[in-house]
């Protein structure tokens, strides 16, 4: 989708802010760039979008060298998010959500409905956001109208410039769990800059780690965690992520008991049921436990008013599992990948046994950091 052959970058006051870096970013990934203050990533990622130009070296989009294109067609055809946010604070919501599209003279009736969408796929309410203003949001708030405003003109690429980090932990932490969310909806090839490892480990398909201006290691954040290239990506990464003394169980301790629900269940029970339970999911079974699927309370309250249907009709199906006899390992990356926050675990017939969720998976490495 995107790829980089030999760029170099050095400023007019002779700094060199990239040396002969190669690399290519997947279509549909989300690649994180890391590294410390002056490596280079966001150099790098400004020159996706034509912000900054390289002195040498070659970058393409989809096979095509990006040098021979508009700048301010290529940048309109980008989602760009930045830290700083840049909501317009004379538009209202709607308005700055659906400025690219006017911009590119799409018609009202091509996007309105696109804005909707996107304000409701952030948990923003459009009637009751829809026509307020930035000032009157909070900073999570404005946030989530900077990433669907990314994404209101269909762009295939998203740059996104350290989006997250003037916020407050919680409100950090909700919009990486957004991100990720978004992402398995989406599908869009995300360059991202951060600063954070954590940030980069939660939300990366893979990490380009950078130094000096060059390209340190770039793999998939388990290969990184694993297997890191040199002593300055142990030290960045920190020891505490590198638990190699971590001893894993059998899968069976790591099981928890879920909250699971009959496929015939109306959505009224399944509601109350989620409330008595204070959970935001059930597993949905049949009369011999055999695991068909997973309903969550946003499933449930969007179909609600059908007063006919049951969660067989709106259970999500296409769920990754676990065996009784897989390696506790392959738990800890199918629960980092689950949007649910877990991961049901079946036996060769597919009856339910429990769940591994990270809850149960911390606990676990808890105890070994501590005994």
């Amino acid at each position: 989708m995107i790829e980089f052959k030999e760029v170099s970058k050095t400023f007019e006051d002779g700094f060199e802010a990239l040396k002969d870096i190669s690399f290519k970013v997947k279509e549909g990934e989300l690649l994180v760039l890391i590294g410390p203050s002056g490596c280079g990533k966001t150099t790098t990622m400004k020159m996706v979008n034509r912000l900054i130009e390289p002195t040498k070296g070659t970058i393409t989009i989809e096979g095509k060298d990006i040098a021979g294109e508009d700048p301010v067609t290529l940048r309109r055809n980008t989602g760009y998010v930045i830290q700083q946010i840049g909501l317009l604070p004379h538009m209202n919501i709607k308005e700055n959500v659906s400025l690219v599209p006017r911009l590119k003279k799409w018609k009202k009736e091509q996007y309105v409905d696109k804005v909707n969408e996107l304000m409701e796929m952030v948990g923003l309410d459009p009637e009751t956001f829809g026509e307020r203003y930035p000032s009157e949001l909070s900073g999570g708030q404005q946030q989530r109208v900077g990433v669907i405003r990314a994404l209101a003109a269909e762009p295939k690429i998203i740059l996104m410039d350290e989006p997250f980090s003037a916020l407050d932990p919680i409100s950090r932490e909700q919009l990486q769990d957004e991100l990720v969310r978004l992402q398995r909806e989406i599908r869009k090839t995300i360059v991202f800059v951060t600063h954070d490892m954590d940030e980069a480990l939660k939300i990366a398909d893979r990490i380009c780690i950078m130094k000096d201006g060059e390209i340190v290691q770039l793999d998939r954040p388990e290969n990184i965690l694993r297997h890191p290239s040199n002593e300055f990506v142990r030290n960045f990464i920190g020891e505490d992520r590198l638990q190699e003394n971590v001893v894993m169980p059998k899968l069976k301790k790591l099981m928890v008991t879920p909250v699971t629900a009959y496929n015939m269940r109306g959505l009224a029970e399944s509601l109350k049921l989620m409330r008595r339970k204070r959970v935001d999911s059930l597993v949905v079974v049949d009369n011999d436990d055999t695991f068909l699927g997973i309903a969550t309370v946003w499933d449930v309250q969007k179909n609600y008013k059908q007063e006919d249907l049951t969660l067989n009709d709106i259970m999500e199906t296409d769920i990754a599992t676990l065996q009784l006899d897989d390696p506790a390992e392959e738990a800890f990356q199918l629960v980092n990948d689950s949007r649910f926050g877990f991961v049901p675990v079946v036996d060769e017939q597919n009856r339910l046994h429990g769940i591994v969720n990270r809850a149960s998976l911390v606990e676990h490495i808890v105890d070994q950091i501590v005994n």
